[in-house]
């Protein structure tokens, strides 16, 4: 790798990346623009999602377009991915805010449309764990990979929906020692569930409810155990849905802790038609082989291709990760072979790939936009801020947006509406004093 991916001490005076003028959605009014979809990677993977998105563009849909995004800190912030959804919301059309967690399954839980979530002290946050090297728990933690367990009456687990739903549905496991909860919408009891039944198995129930924000609670009765997975907020029109299913810490291999019969059931169920990975920051600063890591990934994508054998897949490449050595901070010199290797294994697995690396600017991005007045990246040089996870989440849907209207092209389909063209390198300025006042308040970084 050498030095082009470092920045050192001594650099007082090199250049900055000025964030360029990018909306944080895609106007949906916007020409069709077609060339190069940036740093996408074998694009002809993603036929079938561009296949779904073209039948909501010619008013044939039936169902919604739905996405899942399985990843580490980068997902579970839901800014990146908040930036997405509403950027092909807009181009597509808004299907509802997709599956969220109800109540707090860690204490920093975020997501875009929810507001105050939270949770009575009856309730156990539970995704498994590692107890003397060996992982102990049944993998069976429903669609985000973490559930809430309480068995006592009146626990109580809450949000506030800010964006219209219209359909509610519960995720819930159901056993033969369950016991029974109640779904509270608005204040109001609509739907008394009982979680018993004769074997152990994924269940769901749906509520219609009117289009608009909603209180969503739920509250046990205190006749068995209810393990809840959470909800998908859903809305009578069609359009896209996309979930943001990150869990701080993970790893590609975080998914083959869990049950794969489980995991399946609850993927085919969502039935999306597109699954991303997004997985590499917490890998490339671990010490397993990379060997190793290749295979977990293959094996995890595995998993994926079974449970939803239709589905297009795309590996989400990490953005950069600075280190601080001697001379000052570099990009993870593991980094980059991981995203080599990413996307090998998404070529071989059928997979298309995403370099944020690359969209980023390359190594040594994060020290530069971390030292930018108002910073796209955190101190921890780990973690980007708002305006940063804005700006590669619009890089992302204007760089898949454009990879659809050449499809559209190439498949000899009329021309669709498209972002506008996507803007070339960003103009290098010297970086502001170190002193220099922030400008935009970062959220607050939780660990990998």
């Amino acid at each position: 790798m050498g030095d082009r991916g470092r920045v050192t001490e001594q650099q007082g005076s090199a250049p900055s990346l000025v964030r360029p003028a990018l909306a944080d959605a895609v106007d949906a009014q916007a020409p069709v623009a077609l060339g190069p979809p940036g740093p996408l990677d074998n694009p002809a993977a993603l036929k079938r999602f561009f296949e779904s998105l073209a039948h909501l563009d010619d008013g044939s849909a039936s169902e919604d377009v739905r996405v899942v995004q399985f990843g580490d800190s980068h997902t579970a912030a839901d800014l990146e991915t908040g930036a997405v959804r509403r950027a092909l919301q807009a181009r597509f059309g808004d299907g509802g805010r997709g599956f969220v967690a109800i109540g707090r399954p860690w204490k920093t839980y975020i997501q875009d449309g929810l507001r105050a979530p939270g949770m009575s002290k009856e309730w156990a946050a539970e995704h498994g764990k590692l107890e003397h090297g060996k992982f102990v728990g049944d993998g069976c933690y429903g669609l985000g990979g973490v559930c809430l367990l309480a068995a006592k009456k009146g626990a109580r687990a809450w949000a506030d929906v800010a964006v219209p739903a219209s359909r509610i549905e519960v995720d819930y496991w159901e056993q033969p020692t369950g016991g029974s909860f109640e779904l509270v919408v608005d204040g109001t009891a609509v739907a008394k569930v009982s979680t018993k039944g004769k074997s152990t198995a994924s269940a769901f129930k749906t509520v219609d409810v009117p289009d608009a924000p909603h209180h969503v609670e739920v509250r046990t009765v205190g006749d068995g155990e209810v393990r809840f997975f959470g909800v998908s907020l859903d809305r009578a029109q069609l359009g896209v849905v996309y979930d943001a299913l990150g869990i701080n810490g993970a790893r590609a291999s975080t998914t083959l802790q869990w049950s794969e019969p489980h995991f399946k059931e609850q993927l085919a169920h969502r039935a999306p038609k597109l699954v991303v990975f997004a997985y590499g920051t917490n890998e490339s600063a671990d010490d397993q082989p990379l060997d190793v890591l290749e295979r977990q990934l293959v094996d995890a994508l595995g998993r994926v291709a079974r449970a939803v054998p239709s589905s297009a897949c795309l590996v989400l490449g990490p953005p950069d990760r600075a280190i601080e050595s001697s001379s000052g901070w570099m990009t993870a010199p593991k980094l980059e072979n991981i995203v080599d290797m990413e996307r090998n294994v998404a070529r071989a697995a059928g997979c298309a790939f995403y370099d944020q690396l690359a969209a980023m600017g390359g190594p040594g991005s994060m020290a530069l936009w971390a030292d930018e007045t108002p910073p796209r990246a955190q101190k921890d040089h780990l973690h980007l801020t708002r305006d940063g996870y804005s700006q590669v989440g619009a890089l992302f849907s204007n760089d898949m947006l454009r990879a659809y209207a050449n499809w559209r092209a190439e498949t000899g389909l009329s021309p669709a509406q498209a972002p506008p063209p996507r803007p070339g390198p960003p103009p290098a300025t010297p970086p502001p004093p170190n002193d220099a006042p922030l400008g935009s308040a970062p959220f607050v970084a939780t660990p990998m």
